[in-house]
């Protein structure tokens, strides 16, 4: 990376090449990302562009590693506007941002374009449709009011189911999609707080 560039300028065309990413991904799709385009975007040389991310793969793998950091963040917020614990309804309102979000890359992607993207990733990375084992303990652990037994493996099951639902979304009613991913939200809501 050229010495010209400060840890400001480093940070900041880091942010900026994630977000023309996710422009990319929401604009086009998957299969439409290309190194090239994001470079441009934030006006840097593909080349330095490869300073910063080994591989189309790294650079996608942060991106979701990004997206999940946000929903980690949002949720510790929603706790905090609770008074320290997130109910029901804070952890609803959560769970319909993150599954509502246009950066959601179950709701950008179809199943293979998932398989393709995961497949990019260095060997021992992977990204796991929501089962993010991190927020599902301090869930179950630091929610207000979680019923006793509320089940982690079934909360993350639904949660996977949530994402193969929005992977596989052209085999599915269009008219009520959007109701069927409120199901699950509200079938985990329903392990969690019964």
């Amino acid at each position: 990376m050229p010495a010209i560039f400060t840890q400001e300028n480093k940070d900041e065309l880091y942010r900026g090449m994630i977000d023309a990413g996710w422009e990319q991904l929401v604009e086009r799709g998957v299969r439409s990302l290309r190194v090239e385009q994001v470079a441009r975007a934030v006006g840097i040389a593909k080349g330095t562009f490869y300073s910063f991310f080994p591989s189309k793969g790294d650079f996608v793998y942060a991106m979701l590693m990004e997206n999940r950091q946000r929903a980690v963040d949002e949720l510790e917020a929603e706790r905090v506007r609770a008074g320290g614990r997130a109910g029901r309804d804070e952890v609803r309102a959560w769970m319909r941002r993150m599954w509502r979000a246009e950066r959601n890359i179950f709701r950008i992607a179809t199943a293979d374009e998932y398989a393709y993207l995961v497949r990019s990733f260095p060997g021992d990375r992977s990204f796991e449709p929501a089962t993010d084992t991190r927020l599902v303990r301090w869930l179950i652990d630091d929610a207000a009011d979680v019923r006793q037994g509320a089940d982690a493996h079934r909360v993350m099951n639904l949660q996977v189911a949530l994402a193969l639902v929005l992977l596989n979304r052209g085999y599915m009613q269009a008219d009520a999609l959007e109701a069927t991913v409120d199901a699950l939200i509200e079938s985990t809501l329903d392990e969690l707080f019964g």
